[in-house]
């Protein structure tokens, strides 16, 4: 993991997995929220001599990534089939010489890479990869995520045809995917909420289906259904829809006092397929709480840390805003610019390309925001709004302690629920006297 002051710490199984990939194994490395797999990703990137390409299956996930989504890379359309793939029609026109110089494929997010796509990339990947005819291409495939985490998006009009044609929607149910090629690699020791136990236990029970008695009722003693944030102490509302986000949000701005301030985002260049971070008119107040969409250089704060705005100038054309955090400092913030990038060859080498950008004052506003954009960050208080499909350990894993979560409402049966086929592919993927290809690595 990282220090305080930065610098990379090599633990034992950091050590393991470095090891592996530098050796080209391809893998999926899995392991719940705050047990570091991003860091140990960079880590591998800042360090390898391969020619890798990093995905994600979102935009905002490629963002967080560094990289770009898997319909951008593979040139796919946003309804593609494996008949498309494999037919005389398709060419990756977008990064066709870069793929046939990749050496290995990182795909973050992984619990949200659907089946039907895993076959896709596969094909594409077998057909216009280095070695070509060859499974994948010959190359390196790293897989990364948590699927008890988001899982794939199937629209009604999908379920009937994943119904017939696979398994499951998630990944591991895929044609093209072969368990021994696949190791899992499950990181064990938590980094972001290391201190609190009783978040920690709640979050393994609701994995592994295991919640009883006792910890139903530590979980409902923090339901507060009338909870009203006080607006000193940055709560954020984690909702299962964007609609209620953005309700929240403006329902919160409207009873702000002062005129409201706008600023437009400025774009250039190719951004198909790119998720812009927050709005590209962005509407504020002074009060306003927000959250910060960058880490500062400084390390004043973090992506995802929640302020309030207490002032607002221009500069020339350039709006400065003064943001008041958690801690009690005031920072300034200025138009951050954020780059959609794609790979090219440099002779036999790959290397990123800008190609568009979005520059925008780096925050959204932050009385609510969906569990989705959420991902992988840290927040220290937060209110759950389980309605509909509740995903509490989703909204859980987001928190650093049980003292900052309020439920809106108590847990129920429904919200408890995880899906047997990602259990059942974990436990027959852990290590036992017939397992092979698996490693658990423990501390």
């Amino acid at each position: 993991m990282t220090s305080r002051d930065g610098a990379f710490v090599l633990t034992d199984e950091f050590a393991d997995v470095l090891d592996r990939l530098h050796r080209g194994e391809s893998l999926f490395l899995t392991g719940r929220a705050g047990t570091g797999k991003s860091t140990l990703i960079r880590e591998f990137l800042a360090t390898t001599d391969r020619n890798v390409v990093v995905v994600a299956t979102t935009g905002i996930g490629a963002l967080d990534a560094g990289g770009q989504t898997v319909h951008n890379l593979f040139s796919f359309g946003a309804d593609v089939t494996v008949e498309q793939v494999r037919s005389d029609k398709y060419f990756p026109y977008r990064s066709a010489e870069a793929l046939r110089r990749l050496d290995t494929l990182v795909i973050d997010e992984v619990s949200m890479l659907r089946a039907d796509l895993f076959d896709c990339l596969a094909i594409a990947l077998e057909r216009f990869g280095p070695r070509r005819g060859h499974p994948l291409g010959g190359v390196q495939l790293v897989l990364v995520g948590d699927l008890f985490q988001l899982p794939p998006m199937v629209l009604d009009g999908e379920k009937d045809f994943f119904a017939t044609r696979y398994e499951s929607p998630y990944f591991f149910s895929a044609d093209c995917y072969a368990y021994e090629r696949f190791p899992t690699v499950e990181l064990t020791r938590i980094f972001r909420q290391v201190g609190d136990v009783r978040l920690l236990e709640i979050l393994d029970a609701v994995r592994s289906g295991t919640v009883g008695p006792r910890l139903l009722s530590e979980l409902n003693a923090r339901t507060d259904s009338r909870f009203g944030p006080p607006v000193d102490e940055f709560w954020l509302t984690l909702t299962m829809t964007d609609r209620s986000a953005t309700r929240r949000n403006l329902e919160q701005l409207d009873r702000l006092a002062g005129p409201e301030i706008r600023h437009q985002a400025t774009e250039s260049g190719e951004l198909e397929g790119f998720s812009p971070p927050t709005d590209a008119e962005l509407v504020y107040k002074i009060g306003a709480q927000i959250m910060l969409l960058t880490d500062d250089p400084l390390g004043r704060w973090v992506d995802g840390t929640i302020g309030q705005v207490c002032a607002h100038r221009l500069e020339g054309i350039e709006p400065v805003v003064t943001v008041a955090l958690p801690s009690g400092a005031q920072v300034t913030v200025r138009p951050h610019t954020w780059e959609m990038k794609k790979p090219v060859t440099d002779g036999c080498r790959l290397r990123s390309e800008v190609v568009g950008t979005f520059t925008q004052l780096p925050f959204e506003l932050a009385w609510a925001v969906t569990i989705h954009k959420s991902q992988g960050q840290t927040l220290d208080k937060l209110v759950i709004d389980l309605t509909g499909d509740g995903r509490l350990y989703v909204a859980l894993s987001r928190s650093t302690s049980m003292d900052g979560v309020v439920l809106q409402r108590p847990v129920d049966v429904e919200d408890l629920k995880t899906d047997p086929r990602v259990r059942e592919f974990l436990r027959q993927r852990r290590p036992s006297t017939t397992s092979r290809g698996v490693i658990h690595l423990g501390v």
